[in-house]
């Protein structure tokens, strides 16, 4: 799982109410999120945890891919 991407996506995002950027730093095996209110870091943290959701899950297919033919 590639957590720099993800960071760089979330990266992207604007807030709503202030205009403003966050900061999303990867770590060993999660994201810091550092932004201007708490309902723009509610809002990143859900893109975050879908976004590793999907990670997850492609991962696992490309890793079962071709068992059980």
């Amino acid at each position: 799982m590639d957590l720099r991407k993800i960071a760089r996506n979330l990266e992207r995002e604007r807030c709503s109410k202030h205009n403003e950027k966050p900061k999303a730093t990867p770590k060993r095996d999660s994201i810091d999120i550092s932004c201007c209110c708490e309902e723009f870091r509610t809002k990143l943290t859900n893109k975050m945890s879908s976004e590793i959701k999907k990670e997850v899950e492609n991962d696992l297919k490309k890793a079962f891919k071709g068992f059980g033919k």
